[in-house]
Order: structure tokens, then sequence, then C-alpha cells
């Protein structure tokens, strides 16, 4: 004969603990008192609201303390709260020592670093920016690197920091969908070694095409985005536009781009992916020697075959695709056979 189970009365708090510690009876559960919760929900708050701490703005009699206890050009502001003060000047030896900046986790801007006169290297993750303004002042002389990821920029903020010297720039996370035509001009970032895009809703082939114009760019990073396929970028030796008809048999139609020596031509390959044809007239990615496509949505190797037609491309990462998943190694193996060809190192 079974022996009778036990009856428990528990509160909805109570419930999965003692489910732990019994594994027979029954359990009936009752509503928790609503004044129970709203107090203990009123001391969790309070609790909360005096472990925050309260906002102040970065100036300069804010911050001389930590600079005098502070490794010699470096400060580390970082996850202060401090709030951006307009017309803060930065002046004296201390501030003019500054060669690096961590000011991540506040509410800072690139402005506020304007009159430190050594600054080149300036981080502002998780800053809430929104927008950025043209660097200027010192800025525009001396920083080399900047890191403005994981805020929520809009992509002609891309051209607004183009007129800088900047040789290393983070946009990573900032929910970017384009790359604005803007920097398409002769005169956007001349000095530009790194460009790091990853993590943003970027999927045009345009995206390429403008990206193809930074003569001087080394490593691009445009892993975690939503991108298919890489367009052909062919150079144009007249103004006319060229069919390239060793690329497709098929038929082609060709569309005038905004340039107007440019054109691009879109087909359809035989795996039935569709491909562009951009006619431009510069080398494309002529420094390219590095480029991270983790994470995206590239599913044949006809998708990026266009890559061997940049003239300085050694390395591909292509980790968390379809094409690269152990069901399509063999087509990897192919695509990595083929590149390796024209002596490019495919990673995945």
């Amino acid at each position: 004969m079974m022996p009778r189970g036990k009856r428990f009365v528990l509160k909805e708090s109570e419930l999965e603990e003692h489910k732990k510690k019994s594994s027979f009876g029954h359990w009936v559960l009752v509503k928790e008192c609503d004044e129970n919760r709203r107090k203990n929900n009123s001391e969790s708050s309070k609790a909360g609201c005096c472990s925050r701490k309260t906002p102040q703005g970065f100036a300069a009699k804010n911050i001389t303390q930590i600079l005098n206890g502070a490794t010699e050009g470096f400060l580390n502001v970082s996850g202060k709260g401090y709030l951006h003060v307009n017309g803060e000047n930065f002046t004296g030896e201390l501030f003019d020592r500054i060669n690096t900046v961590n000011a991540d986790d506040n509410q800072l801007r690139i402005a506020t670093f304007n009159t430190f006169k050594s600054l080149r290297r300036l981080s502002l993750r998780r800053n809430r920016l929104k927008s950025v303004d043209q660097i200027g002042r010192h800025l525009d002389e001396t920083l080399v690197r900047l890191d403005v990821s994981e805020n929520n920029l809009n992509p002609y903020d891309l051209y607004r920091l183009s007129a800088s010297k900047i040789k290393e720039l983070h946009l990573s996370a900032n929910n970017l969908t384009t790359i604005p035509e803007e920097i398409l001009d002769d005169h956007c970032f001349l000095s530009l070694e790194l460009l790091n895009l990853s993590d943003n809703c970027l999927a045009c082939p345009q995206t390429f095409y403008i990206l193809s114009t930074l003569h001087n760019l080394h490593e691009l990073n445009l892993s975690g985005n939503q991108i298919s396929f890489i367009p052909y970028l062919v150079t144009l030796a007249t103004k006319k536009s060229l069919d390239i008809e060793n690329i497709s048999g098929k038929n082609k139609k060709t569309i005038n781009h905004k340039k107007e020596t440019d054109g691009f031509t879109k087909h359809q390959n035989e795996d039935n992916t569709n491909s562009f044809v951009y006619h431009v007239q510069h080398i494309p990615f002529v420094s390219l020697k590095a480029i991270n496509l983790t994470n995206n949505l590239i599913t044949s190797s006809s998708s990026v075959l266009s890559m061997i037609c940049w003239p300085s491309l050694k390395n591909v990462i292509l980790t968390a695709n379809i094409i690269s998943s152990n069901k399509n190694i063999l087509k990897y193996n192919k695509l990595k056979s083929t590149l390796s060809v024209y002596e490019i190192k495919l990673t995945r």
C-alpha cells in the first residue's frame, strides 16, 4: 500500500526551493500578498538607486586627481558616468602629455577632447552617441585611432569622420545599413588603413563599390553583417561600360550608376545566386590585404570569387558562413584551392 502523499502549502517564491529538497508530495500554490511583493520590489529599487553614481561633468577639476595617478600618457575614465561639458578646455602640462584615452561607458563626445594637444588614441564605446561632429582643433592633426563602437550612429557620420587623418576606425555595432556615397570623393579617408564595420546590418553590394575607393585601406572587418555575395569591380579602359562576357554567358542589363562614368550589371550565376558587376574608373581595393567576412550569409563559392580581382588581397576569413560549414566542405576546399592559385589564404 502506497503511503499517503503529504500536502504542502507554499508561496510562489518558496516553491522551487522546496521542490529541490523534496521528491514526493503535492504542492498547493498560494498567491503571495501584493503588499509583500511591493515591499520586496521597493527594497530592490532602493538598493539599485543607492548603487548608482550621480553623473558629473567631464571637467578638468574632476579628472586632475585621476591624471596624477595615471600611467604616463594614458587616461582611463571608463565607466565613470561623465557627461560632456560645452566649452570645457583641457590645457596645461598634465593634459598635454595624454596620448591615449579610454572613455567607454560615459556620455561624452569626440568634441569633449578637442583641446587635448597630443591625443592619438580615443575609445568612446557605449557613450550613447547618436551622431558625431567633424573632427577639429588639435584632434584633426593628432588622432590616428578612434573607436565609437556600440553607439547609435548613422551612415552619414562615416562621411563626417572622413576628412580626418585617422588610420584605424572602429564602427562596430551601430546598426548601419548603408555606406554613404559621399566618401567616393577623392579626399576622403586618405590615411585610413583599418576599418571595422562588424556587427552592423550591411547587405547591399554597393557597400563594396564605395569602400573599394579607399586607396590606403589594408584591413576590412565586415563580420556579423548580412552580406550574401561580393560584386565584381571591373576597371574601365574607357568611359563606356564594358560587357564582361567571361563572367557569365547569360544576358545582362547594364544600369547607369549615379557616377556618370561608372555603371553596374546584374546577372544570375549557374547556381541561382545573384552577382553584380560594377564598372569603375579606379583600381578596386588597391591596398587591401585582409578581409573578415565571418558570420555572414555567403552560400556559394561563386559569391566571393570576385575577390581574385583585388590586387593586394592575401587573407580572407569565412568562418560561420554556409559555404564554410561541414556539410559544404567539398565546395569550401575547392574555393580554397582556387584562391590559393592567386596567393590568397582562405580561413574558416
